[in-house]
């Protein structure tokens, strides 16, 4: 305090405190700030950088008086939102768990104005007569920043100068008022006579719409007439009205604003309601959600508070909750509730209130129940905007009898839907289609339906809190069985009719148009299969899903549902022969695509055949053999893969009918490549890639492109044969043919072509990136037999990175380690103590051929190593190796054993023996000569030289 008695004036960041006024202003401009909040704010400023117990703020703020505890923790609260801390990063008060709070941010202490000036300005006041400026606006004071509305208030803003009447159209709870608001003060500077908001939100007589208008402007007027005293004052004005909450007295609105339009040139309107107010000259802007972050993006907490859903929870639930921040930790889950409330501003503030009550993984667990849960709004908020409940009951109470029942009706939907979707669940005896229509226009029209009409389609969506409402009303009106069945039935019949157009677009195309409707399907069998459903229908929804589920590559999640219908199946009556043998050949395939063991699978693979000899369906019968070969093929089992590729023809109507040859050609070349016939497989390859079948053979689940799965083959081929550099190329095609196709297919060309190709030569730079994109793609994806892989691979890696030879704990059941036996084998080739017994038994059993060579060699440097072995017996093994190796034309795998047995014949000796079979066996290479394999071999060459 200076010799006047006045208080300096203290700033920090964009505000200045005013202590001599009692005021706080925010970039000259003044904010509302009650006198307890403002003494607080006084007491941390005063003493920055320092922790101020409770007792001190409450003996400052509340002297002589006994407080709750909680009446700190209120202020504290209204401080930050004031303050905006926590937006964009600010901070400016934080709490010590334990001790108090503290200001952190730096405060300067500002000059007092000069004290000759004080005498001057009290005689100017005392000869000047007190004329109070003139008032240009009644806009409410502002509490709370505006969050993500900057673009749209700017644009708004620009419209008003070439339109007259502006509507923001929009759900209740998006933020229409808020916008409006945003776009009133920027607007204030432009109109001389002012800014005027008439808020109609109280009017239950539409007949008050003129007298909230002159009210607003302060003109007295005839209750019976309002309009003569109205016009003449607005005749001249040149000024912006802004009506808002227009949605319940929509006709008396509109009409208002055409007649004020027409009397006054120099008015503009912007008027905010759920619906547009159709009147002559509208430009109507429907306001969109916040923006959210989708799932894959997050990972990065900087980049995630730069979506506008994702700031606004982190400002309110830090204002709400001191020990709320946003981390790494609790990211995903702030994410995916801002995505389930569908960035509507006033479900995200109401949920951000329950914080410090719930916790943030309590309040995500039971978003359901969000009507029960969201109910504490702000105490000055109006009264529908304080719970969700109160805001859809208002929505609610303006609609139609027909509009709602169409509401509560479409809440079945989980996804988008078209007209047709809607007419064909919805549409009943006392609904006829034509109403159905109508109702769902008309919810449109009153933005209780989303529309989205960038897609060929133009497709509707209900809010997640829409639904949830609607939901509600429907399970309340007895009909919820009869839609849930009707929705059931037409997404069995809608998933058959989607087929006939897959194998005519690009996968990418028809993956866009029909992907949305797995959350439908999931919905239906979630009905199905519960105490009220249909089991039957649950099956056969089931069976018409397979090929949406294959292409979307959702085969671990989908696993599970197969089960519950092979379960359902044994039961009706009459059997279900052609259901059972469709959900056989998908539990056949699935449980070699996924994590688990299938312990049936023997009765299965028989039942599946007896099943396919009975059928008289071709195509069923080849899926059949298909699913059977691709059992076969994930067990492990590649002799089984070409004895069951040889019957697909038989069932075919023709020998040469060409998905039958595809499919046959396809899984024999496989089979040959992993029996180490490769010599075999190379012309079954060609066949495949170019066989005229196009994209037929998705018909019989083959969603993997050929392009992939043969570029996949031909790469390894490659890098076995000795064609190193080659071998990383066509690798590389494959993943790019991989890219944006089915999400299993991408996996498979970096898990078994490029990654181990990489580890092969020795490059674990390169390899450490494939791996960290197979990791991201399978956990993206939820594919827990690949993310098996990424794992083994992650040792490998690291066990190379740090020098030490990795064992992997495989010796103790391995099997059930790992995703199968052919991760299993690909390990016994990267890791000479990954080797395990089982997998030598399966070389030595003729199960698996194309890695037999490298296990061999791998087996007996762990036996010569470990002692376990005689070095005659060890030298024996090496000699099966390369035999086996120079069967197969694997010149890689020769040269590996090579270069061990040389090692071993130059410890005994024997080194001329040594440097003959080396040389000879490295001359032969043309390419690659950098890899590792190849580096170690000329330095033994020349050592043994």
């Amino acid at each position: 305090m200076d010799a006047r008695g006045v208080l300096p004036a203290l700033a920090f960041g964009p505000f200045v405190l005013d202590r001599s006024h009692k005021q706080l202003l925010e970039a000259g401009r003044p904010l509302h700030l009650g006198g307890r909040a403002f003494d607080l704010l006084a007491a941390l400023t005063e003493r920055p950088g320092e922790v101020l117990s409770r007792q001190a703020l409450e003996a400052r703020v509340w002297p002589h008086t006994i407080v709750e505890e909680t009446s700190l923790r209120v202020h504290i609260s209204a401080l930050r939102k004031i303050l905006g801390d926590g937006v964009a990063g600010a901070r400016y008060i934080a709490n010590v768990p334990g001790r108090g709070y503290s200001f952190v941010v730096p405060v300067t202490v500002l000059a007092p104005a000069p004290e000759a000036a004080v005498p001057a300005l009290a005689a100017a006041a005392a000869v000047t007569p007190a004329n109070p400026p003139r008032r240009t606006h009644n806009l409410p004071a502002r509490l709370n920043h505006t969050i993500g509305r900057s673009a749209v208030t700017q644009a708004l803003g620009e419209r008003l100068l070439t339109r007259r009447l502006v509507s923001i159209v929009g759900p209740g709870g998006m933020g229409k008022t808020t916008v409006a608001l945003d776009v009133a003060e920027a607007q204030l500077g432009h109109h001389p006579d002012g800014v005027w908001f008439v808020d109609l939100a109280p009017l239950s007589d539409p007949a008050r719409v003129p007298l909230a208008l002159a009210l607003a402007l302060q003109i007295s007027v005839c209750a019976r007439d309002p309009w003569e005293a109205l016009l003449g004052p607005l005749g001249n004005s040149r000024m912006l009205i802004v009506l808002d909450n227009c949605e319940h007295v929509i006709e008396a609105a509109a009409r208002l604003a055409e007649r004020v339009l027409r009397a006054a040139p120099g008015v503009h309107i912007l008027a905010t309601s759920r619906e547009a107010l159709e009147a002559e000259g509208e430009w109507v802007h429907r306001l969109s959600a916040l923006e959210a972050p989708v799932p894959e993006d997050a990972t990065d907490v900087a980049q995630c508070r730069a979506f506008p859903a994702v700031q606004l929870f982190a400002e309110r639930a830090g204002a709400n909750s001191d020990g709320f921040a946003l981390t790494e930790a609790n990211l995903g889950v702030v994410c995916h509730l801002c995505r389930q409330l569908d960035g509507m501003p006033l479900a995200i503030e109401l949920a951000a209130g329950r914080i410090d009550t719930l916790g943030l993984q309590g309040l995500a667990a039971r978003l359901d129940e969000m009507f029960a849960l969201l109910t504490r709004g702000r105490r000055t908020a109006l009264p529908r905007h304080v719970t969700l409940q109160a805001l859809l009951d208002w929505s609610h109470a303006l609609l139609t009898e027909v509009e709602r029942v169409v509401l509560r009706r479409l809440s079945v939907f989980r996804s988008s839907f078209t007209l047709e979707s809607a007419t064909a669940v919805l549409a009943s005896e006392d609904l006829p289609a034509t109403a159905v229509v109508e109702g769902v226009i008309g919810l449109a029209a009153k933005s209780l339906v989303a529309v989205d009409v960038s897609g060929e389609a133009v497709l509707h969506r209900l809010l997640y809190t829409t639904r949830t409402y609607a939901a509600d009303k429907l399970q309340r009106s007895g009909e919820a069985g009869q839609i849930a069945a009707a929705h059931a039935r037409h997404f069995e019949d809608l998933l058959t009719r989607t087929l006939r157009d897959r194998d005519m677009l690009p996968i990418a195309e028809w993956l866009q148009r029909h992907g949305r409707m797995m959350d439908d399907v999931r919905a239906g069998l979630d009905w199905a299969f519960s105490p009220q459903g249909d089991t039957l229908q649950g099956v056969r929804l089931t069976a018409a899903a397979l090929d949406l589920v294959y292409e979307l590559g959702l085969l671990d999640e989908y696993r599970s549902r197969v089960d519950t219908a092979m379960e359902a199946v044994a039961s009706l009556q009459p059997p279900q022969a052609g259901l059972e043998l469709r959900l056989r050949a998908a539990r056949n395939f699935l449980h070699t695509q996924t994590t688990g063991r299938d312990y049936s699978r023997g009765a299965n693979f028989a039942r599946t055949l007896e099943l396919a000899d009975q059928l008289d369906s071709v195509p069923q019968r080849i899926e059949a053999m298909f699913s059977l070969c691709a059992n076969a093929f994930g067990t492990g089992d590649y002799r089984d893969v070409a004895e069951v590729a040889m019957r697909i023809k038989q069932h075919a109507p023709d020998p040469n009918e060409p998905v039958a040859v595809l499919l046959s050609d396809r899984f024999l070349a496989l089979s040959y490549h992993y029996l180490g016939r490769h010599e075999e497989a190379r012309p079954l390859v060609d066949r495949v890639l170019h066989y005229p079948a196009g994209n037929a053979y998705r018909e019989y689940i083959g969603h993997i492109p050929k392009t992939v799965s043969m570029g996949i083959l031909m790469a390894r081929t490659l890098w076995l044969q000795g064609a190193c550099d080659q071998a990383v190329a066509v690798a590389a095609l494959a993943e790019a043919e991989a890219e944006g196709v089915n999400p299993l297919a991408l996996s498979q060309a970096l898990a078994m072509g490029s990654l181990p190709i990489a580890l092969w030569r020795g490059e674990n730079e390169r390899a450490g990136a494939l791996l960290d994109r197979l990791q991201a793609h399978a956990t993206r994806h939820s594919q827990g037999y690949w993310q098996s892989w990424a794992r083994s691979y992650r040792q490998v890696l690291d066990a190379r990175v740090n020098g030490v030879a990795p064992g992997l704990g495989l010796a103790l059941s391995p099997v059930e380690m790992l995703s199968g036996p052919a991760e299993l084998d690909m390990l016994g080739t990267l890791a000479v103590g990954a080797v395990s017994p089982l997998g030598v038994e399966r070389v030595d059993g003729g199960m698996v051929g194309w890695c037999g060579p490298e296990i061999l060699r791998a087996d007996a440097e762990n036996a010569l190593r470990d002692g376990t072995q005689a070095v005659a017996a060890a030298e024996a093994t090496f000699m099966r190796s390369l035999a086996m190796a120079r069967a197969q034309n694997a010149l890689s795998w020769e040269l590996r054993t090579a270069t061990s047995l040389a090692r071993l014949w130059r410890d005994q000796g024997r080194r001329k023996e040594a440097s003959s079979l080396l040389t000879g066996v490295y001359g032969r290479f043309e390419e690659g000569l950098a890899t590792a394999d190849l580096v170690a071999a000329r330095a033994l060459v020349d050592e043994l030289n």
